[in-house]
């Protein structure tokens, strides 16, 4: 009987494939970095000192786990090529790749000279991963990436319209369950609004007053982080 020959594994070719794929990697990290340094380092300085935005601290664990969680699905499909397509959609998804880091680009530039640049520039900034994903490796990559990439939508600071009903709707429906429980047990109290805070008047026994602000609207916590406008 003959004996099977196992031709030993091309180590050089290997290396050089694990090479390259530390490369774009690394050039999608870069590129992502360099372009939004400046408005995650002001998202994350924000966060730190705003309750409204204090959730985005959280992101990044949250993305390491997912990224963490997909990790040997990602490195089986991070290699493949465009080979096993037809001839006409071989190169359809480097085209989509760079019509989406263009289209980011773009919506970047545009928000730098609106009132509200850290929305744009964070709009952008899923755009601009998915399209790096698309031009540097492959579909099948970018979908096994698309929850992890949508999920940094989460960076995007809530609309100041959003955050002022809520803390509006919040804060008069803490007034009146205090309102409501103090008058329950016996304690005249009065409800009051003075500069969009709701104010609970309690009565002391000697006819003297309590006043109690309850914090909404104006309160530092609901203030949006719209105080940067940077143009680029």
């Amino acid at each position: 009987m003959e004996k099977l020959q196992l031709k030993p594994p091309n180590l050089s070719a290997i290396g050089q494939a694990n090479l390259w794929l530390t490369l774009k990697v690394a050039v999608v990290t870069f590129a992502t970095v360099a372009l939004f340094n400046n408005d995650l380092t002001i998202i994350f300085s924000d966060a730190l000192s705003s309750e409204a935005t204090s959730h985005i601290l959280v992101v990044p664990f949250i993305l390491a786990y997912l990224l963490f969680r997909k990790r040997k699905t990602l490195l089986a499909v991070m290699p493949l090529d465009n080979t096993d397509q037809p001839k006409p959609l071989r190169h359809l998804p480097p085209i989509a790749g760079a019509l989406l880091i263009i289209t980011s680009i773009f919506l970047y530039w545009y928000g730098s000279y609106t009132f509200t640049p850290l929305e744009h520039h964070m709009l952008a900034l899923p755009i601009f991963v998915a399209g790096s994903t698309l031009l540097l490796f492959n579909h099948q990559t970018l979908r096994q990436l698309a929850f992890p990439i949508a999920f940094l939508l989460f960076l995007v600071p809530p609309p100041s319209e959003i955050l002022f009903t809520i803390g509006g709707m919040l804060s008069a429906l803490s007034s009146q369950v205090s309102s409501s429980i103090v008058n329950l047990v016996g304690i005249p109290s009065t409800l009051i609004s003075e500069y969009s805070n709701p104010i609970l008047i309690i009565t002391r026994p000697d006819g003297t007053t309590i006043n109690f602000t309850i914090p909404g609207v104006g309160d530092e916590n609901f203030r949006p982080l719209r105080t940067h406008l940077v143009v680029y």
